[in-house]
């Protein structure tokens, strides 16, 4: 064909090339909205908690200290004391968790019947906010008339709540009951993911269902079983919900945590410096056990 008889390229048209543009752009106008709410309520909130970690705040009027909060905070035996109070309901908690966690998972990976209905069941905590999953654990150890301090009373003769060991312990298993619908889904999103004849090959070369579990079935989900143990760490560190429900820090300070210490500084007392300052300082074991977990994962990986 002759140059001369080929078709000219007509050029686009401006109004395709802005609808097109438009288009490529479209998703991130549908965000927007999204991301405007999470600038309000989340990062404009952090960026002035980390403002008023180094601001003093008396008669009204807020001036600069640097680093002076934290100087009364690491000075302060407060702080060790939820600390440790802190260290404490983690390990539990953690441990307990995705004991039972792996243990329901497991079961529903079985595939037994009315799985649906137990999975509805199992979420029915997950669902309640944590004024009102501990305010039934609080009704439930009230003295005199709550069901199961009637019935641990001739065990422990003693009333729980009143109890530091005690009340630790309910606070413990109120967030075990509240999170194992949690940690039970994604291990058993990971469980799922598995492929059977892997396993199938292991019990056919002699493998006891142990032995498949530990040396199969374990080494192919451990970044599911990091990330769901963080996820887990995370929260139990920054609980304070359950606790102010149910004891309230109490007794005697003994479940006194991080997050319930951070609520008391600035809610109660009004010292929102010093509590900002907790703040940051939760922050910082948050990135951590980050740090921490995700280097352990590429080196399982």
């Amino acid at each position: 064909m002759k140059i001369a008889d080929r078709p000219l390229a007509v050029p686009q048209p401006a109004r395709g090339r802005l609808a097109r543009s438009l288009q490529r752009s479209l998703p991130l106008w549908l965000l927007l909205p999204a991301l405007l709410i999470l600038l309000v309520i989340q990062v404009y909130p952090s960026f002035y908690s980390i403002y008023l970690a180094f601001q003093r705040r008396q008669a009204g009027v807020e001036s600069f200290v640097g680093l002076r909060n934290f100087e009364i905070l690491l000075r302060s035996a407060d702080l060790w004391e939820s600390m440790r109070n802190t260290l404490v309901y983690t390990c539990f908690y953690l441990v307990i968790t995705m004991v039972l966690g792996f243990g329901l998972a497991l079961l529903l990976n079985r595939r037994v019947r009315l799985t649906p209905l137990y999975m509805v069941l199992l979420f029915i905590p997950w669902v309640l906010s944590d004024v009102v999953a501990g305010t039934i654990w609080r009704w439930m150890f009230i003295r005199d008339y709550g069901i199961l301090q009637e019935l641990l009373q001739p065990l422990v003769q003693r009333t729980l709540l009143a109890d530091p060991v005690g009340a630790m312990a309910i606070v413990i298993a109120s967030s075990v009951w509240r999170s194992l619908a949690f940690a039970t889904l994604l291990l058993l999103a990971a469980l799922q993911l598995v492929p059977r004849e892997v396993q199938e090959s292991a019990a056919i070369d002699g493998a006891t269902p142990g032995q498949v579990f530990w040396h199969v079935t374990l080494p192919l989900i451990q970044a599911q079983v990091l990330v769901t143990v963080l996820l887990l760490s995370i929260r139990a560190i920054n609980s304070v919900g359950l606790i102010l429900a149910i004891t309230a820090g109490g007794p005697v300070r003994a479940t006194n945590t991080l997050g319930f210490f951070l609520y008391q500084e600035a809610w109660k007392f009004g010292d929102f410096g010093l509590g900002a300052a907790i703040a940051m300082i939760m922050f910082a074991l948050n990135i951590i056990l980050t740090i921490v977990y995700l280097r352990t994962l590429r080196a399982e990986v």
